[in-house]
């Protein structure tokens, strides 16, 4: 497993990210995109996002500012890939755009 810091004071603990048959995680990569402020790699395979980790080098919980960024996120994407089953993007730039766009106005207002 690999952890990442996409965000100070979370880290996403990625379990397969470079294992292309596993799937795309759209979620996961719009919310650490979002967190960057730019678009990332794909990220695939199962990820958990969690605190930083305490000067013991023990993971603490993610604080509730980053929960509602998280939450809201998530929400967003779900909605909108639930959106383009009836009306499909134009390409996948477009798609991720939307995304990114949307995640931004997400983190922006929570």
């Amino acid at each position: 497993m690999n952890t990442a810091v996409y965000r100070r004071r979370a880290l996403l603990h990625i379990h397969d990210t470079a294992n292309r048959e596993s799937p795309l995680n759209l979620a996961a990569w719009t919310l650490a995109s979002a967190w960057r402020g730019m678009s990332l790699y794909p990220l695939h395979g199962t990820i958990m996002v969690t605190g930083s980790r305490n000067e013991e080098g023990d993971v603490t919980g993610l604080d509730e500012d980053l929960v509602r960024q998280a939450q809201a996120v998530l929400a967003t994407v779900r909605e909108t890939v639930q959106r383009w089953r009836e009306r499909p993007p134009v390409s996948d730039e477009a798609a991720a755009q939307e995304l990114l766009a949307c995640a931004a106005r997400d983190l922006a207002t929570t």
